[in-house]
């Protein structure tokens, strides 16, 4: 098995958990009950402002996640690993899980620096899968 596979799963498993700090924050603002209801926002005060960037964090992440993949998957679909493909994609993790504490925490500098940091190496990641399969 590759590094890039593994990290990919590493990354999925962010991806899945990336959720918890916006329903933290909503549990907070809005207690369990509205959380096992059918949620509806009428009449509900916004959410604080971390609670915010947790939502943009997650969404950010999920906007994030698919064209990773898809690199990675290609990647490995036509044999193209190679060291410079498993550190950027060790980039990217680390970018990542920078990345969204650094959101909800309100770091600008920090965030914007690994998002730049996560998108060239997926950029990179994602150019060298379609070098391979051209």
């Amino acid at each position: 098995m590759s590094y890039e596979m593994t990290i990919l799963g590493l990354v999925t498993f962010l991806y899945l958990f990336s959720w918890l700090p916006v329903w933290l924050a909503k549990y907070q603002a809005y207690g369990v009950s509205w959380l096992l209801s059918n949620r509806s926002t009428t009449g509900l005060p916004p959410l604080p402002e971390l609670a915010q960037r947790a939502v943009r964090a997650h969404e950010n992440l999920k906007e994030n996640y698919p064209p990773f993949a898809v690199a990675i998957l290609l990647l490995a679909f036509s044999g193209g690993y190679t060291q410079y493909t498993t550190m950027a994609a060790l980039v990217f993790l680390l970018a990542r899980l920078v990345h969204l504490p650094a959101y909800i925490l309100g770091v600008p500098w920090l965030r914007t620096s690994s998002w730049v940091a996560g998108f060239i190496a997926m950029l990179y990641l994602l150019i060298m899968a379609l070098a391979v399969l051209v």
